[in-house]
This record gives structure tokens, sequence and C-alpha cells, in this order.
């Protein structure tokens, strides 16, 4: 269950301000690790989409601390159990956004764990368990304060004796790494533009970068035939948008906005390096336009705002076999012919990657992610 596949990364504070159409990154930043760092086990954690069943229950919101308890019931695969809590969210957006109708829409958690199932009288569960998000729409809270209890009697008297008192204090830590990236997405969005596809009524949050106006999000508008969520399943599409064979990426933008050229993507990565002499030759800077979710053993610090998600691909296996693969360890966004050149590009990184970088496409049957750029 190799990450859901979404990591998130933390310990930093940065501002980004969009001043006359550039993004200028002002950054103070600790040094990087990943959540599964605080329990001394760097790149060995994972962070998965899991199933609520039933209701969403909601405690008594406390406006002077911005507290919200909530209790609920994981039901999905190698998880079952019931999660109470504490999460922090602003008041004006329990006021003014539907909160609690979102998180009963969604009906999804993301939890940090540890993918080692054990069996407990013949059910594999997957306890140790180092934190729980509710995803509410398109954003994660996390539990703070945070209660476990498994349905398995066994699994939560292994609970009880070995992880639940022991690691609590980790546990709270995971809980501040998590809030401290809430604050960075919510920067973000502070300071972002918005567009509206009128397709289909999705909203897109957009940056400026040297006059340009970027998404920055994947796309998720559906191209029936061309477009796939990874899996095949809706969550992964809410979360880092629909993977597009070429076809469908042509298709993908909504009009005025179109598939960014090979050209366009150079532009934008010298926009937000500033390497005027070749990205090739600049010194790290995949991290820095890294979501801080959505890579396995933890994101990047999303500092240029362009907030790349992992969302793996698609490819076809001769002419019916199906594969989606790498999600958490890859990403790939589709370019668009320049001028009578037939030659196809994908611009790519890693998880490992210092930069971005450009890659011919190995069969336009496969399916990448879509950015789109505002223009003709």
């Amino acid at each position: 269950m190799r990450e859901g596949k979404m990591s998130l990364k933390s310990s930093f504070k940065s501002m980004i301000a969009v001043v006359f159409g550039m993004a200028v990154v002002q950054a103070v930043a600790a040094p990087q690790k990943s959540w599964d760092a605080i329990y001394n086990a760097e790149g060995e954690g994972d962070y998965s989409a899991a199933k609520i069943e039933g209701k969403i229950r909601f405690g008594k919101y406390t406006h002077y601390k911005e507290v919200q308890p909530v209790s609920f019931k994981v039901a999905d695969s190698l998880f079952a159990f019931s999660v109470a809590g504490n999460m922090t969210v602003p008041a004006a957006k329990i006021e003014k956004e539907h909160f609690y109708e979102k998180c009963n829409e969604t009906m999804e958690a993301w939890i940090s764990f540890f993918n080692t199932p054990r069996d407990f009288g013949g059910e594999q569960l997957v306890i140790n368990i180092a934190g729980v998000d509710l995803a509410c729409g398109d954003e994660l809270f996390a539990i703070g304060d945070l209660r476990i209890k498994f349905t398995n009697a066994k699994a939560q008297e292994a609970w009880a004796n070995t992880l639940e008192g022991r690691e609590k204090y980790k546990r709270e830590k995971v809980v501040e790494y998590r809030r401290a990236e809430q604050e960075h997405r919510a920067s973000l969005r502070d300071v972002s533009g918005m567009v509206k596809d009128p397709r289909d009524g999705q909203v897109y949050r957009t940056i400026k970068v040297e006059g340009r106006e970027w998404f920055a999000q994947n796309v998720n508008y559906n191209v029936e035939g061309h477009s796939w969520c990874y899996e095949d399943k809706e969550n992964y599409c809410a979360r880092g948008g629909r993977l597009y064979d070429l076809e469908g990426a042509r298709k993908a933008c909504p009009e005025g906005w179109h598939l960014p050229r090979d050209r366009e993507w150079m532009d934008l990565l010298v926009g937000l390096t500033h390497c005027y002499d070749g990205v090739d030759k600049c010194e790290k800077f995949a991290n820095k336009m890294k979501a801080t979710t959505g890579w396995q053993g933890g994101g990047g610090t999303d500092e240029y705002g362009f907030s790349i998600f992992s969302s793996g691909y698609r490819k076809m296996v001769g002419k019916s076999i199906v594969r989606y693969e790498d999600m958490g360890e890859y990403a790939g966004f589709w370019s668009a012919q320049n001028g009578r050149n037939e030659t196809i590009w994908i611009w790519a990184m890693g998880r490992m990657s210092d930069q971005m970088v450009r890659q011919l496409v190995p069969s336009k049957t496969n399916a990448y992610s879509v950015r789109c750029i505002n223009g003709n």
C-alpha cells in the first residue's frame, strides 16, 4: 500500500508574495524531514487514503481556540478503528464555507502509518498508526489529542499494550508537522488567483510567473475515453487531478487556456528559479516546486507555490493491459508541440530529483498530468 499515495512535509515557514505578476519567494526553512523522521524511520512510513464508515460527528466548536472536536470510524482494507480528537479550524471556515457538509460529503481520512500488517484472529490489520487527518473537500485537517480504538479486540489490546502510550509524544509531533503544512497551504491560497472551469464548475488555484498565469493544480476535467483517475479511484482524482493521454491532454484546458508549449515550460522554470543561464546549471530546485503533500517519504517545501503533486502515470502494456505506476514517486506533465515539430515532450521529476527535466514521451497512449497556461 505504498502511499495511497501521499506524503506531507513540514518544519518550515514560507511566505509567497505575488508582485507585479511574478511569484516572489521569501522563506525561512528548517532542515527538511518527513513525518516518519520523527520516528527515526525516514522513508519507511506511508500516507494513504481510507474510507470513513457512517456519519462524521462534530462536537461543540470553541471559537477562541479554533478547536473542533470530531469523531468517526475508519473501515477500509487494513484499517478498522474509531477515531476521536480535535482539529484546528479557522472560525471563518466553520461559519461561511459549509464546513461540516463538506466533510460529510468527502468521507475520507488520510492515515500516517507504518505498513506492517499483523494477523489478529485471522484478520490482517495495521495498528502502527502515527497520525490521522480528516479530508474536507480538497483540504486536510490533522487530528490532535488523537484517540484510537480498534474494532478487533486483539488489535486493540496490542495497540494499548505496545503503542498507545509509548508513542503518544511522537504522534503529537506528527500533528504539529501536519498543521504546519495546513498553514502553508492556506498561505498559498491567500496569495493565489482562482479560476473556474465553466465546463464543470471546478475551481483551480493559479499563480503568475513572469506575467503569465498558470494553473497551480493538476487539471481534473473529464475527457471521456482519454482521461483516468489513478487506479480508477475517484478520490485520487480529487487529490491529484486526472491522467490524460495526448489526445485528452489537448482537450483538458478550458477556453482561454492551453496546454503549455515546450518553450513555455522552459520559461516557467527560468521565471521561478531565475536561472537565466539555463536551469540545467541551476542548483537544486525541484523541492521548491513540489507540493508539501503527495510524495512518498515526504513532500517538498512548495516555496514557488506551483505545488507539483506526484500523481504517477498510466500506461498500456500491449493492447489490453493497463498499469498505473509510481504515484508518490513521479510526476509527469504534457507539453504541446512547438510549431510543426512532431516531437512530444513531457516535463517530469521523481521523488529524488534535484530538478525538473524534459523527457521524450515513450507512447502517446501513456497518460500523465496536465497544467494549463493562460492565453492562446
